[in-house]
């Protein structure tokens, strides 16, 4: 393919940025052996999706205590504190693309976002946030990438989706941004190639740094 123009980025924040997923899903494995339930269910399956889909998803075959959501953002929170880390190349790449426009596009609460991007020194790399809220439906709809991209247009009028590309890891992530028609650029962090261009994901890429390989600034 030819190499994409890019004026302006949406990053997916969780498992593209920094490795929360992997602590995500120790969390929810952690509380389900300490509440003795949910034993069978491969939560590293569920990488990407809300907290809402994910029970609406496991209500369905399981029992689900009413607090075991609650029990599990209590432990993730007290890990991520010492544990999460940002995945290789991600500093580089920002600093790199720190003359375009870029969006956090991203399933969770926006104060966590913007706590992590500021300890992480993302900060200063980001134009603004479009997170999950009760306006915005969570992954895999669209809404966080079209709201993102709303944002961007906003800062540049003339921009064109054929000039922006979006960061994803997930499989709701990935189908939430092929609604769009901005391309995709996924990251084998949580899931592996096949699984990511069977969703639609126009660029695969081992480490996000990669990228550069794709575009043109």
């Amino acid at each position: 393919m030819n190499k994409i123009k890019l004026e302006a980025a949406i990053f997916d924040f969780d498992g593209t940025l920094v490795d929360s997923e992997t602590l995500y899903t120790k969390s929810l494995i952690a509380t389900a052996n300490k509440m003795n339930v949910l034993q069978d269910v491969d939560f590293e399956s569920m990488a990407g999706y809300q907290t809402q889909d994910m029970y609406n998803i496991l209500i369905k075959s399981h029992y689900v205590p009413d607090n075991f959501f609650d029990e599990t953002a209590d432990y993730f929170h007290k890990i991520i504190e010492t544990d999460l880390e940002t995945f290789d190349g991600v500093m580089e790449t920002l600093e790199r693309l720190k003359n375009i426009n870029i969006v956090i596009a991203s399933n969770s609460d926006i104060d966590y976002v913007k706590n992590i991007s500021d300890k992480k020194g993302f900060s200063k790399y980001i134009k603004d946030y479009s997170c999950h809220n009760e306006k915005l439906k969570a992954k895999p709809e669209p809404d966080l990438f079209l709201n993102a991209f709303e944002t961007l247009k906003k800062l540049n009028k003339n921009l064109k989706k054929e000039n922006v590309l979006i960061f994803e890891d997930s499989l709701a992530g990935v189908e939430g941004a092929k609604k769009t028609g901005i391309k995709i650029a996924a990251i084998t962090n949580s899931y592996n190639k096949e699984e990511l261009l069977k969703k639609g994901a126009d660029i695969i890429l081992n480490k996000i740094d990669e990228i550069f390989d794709y575009i043109e600034i």
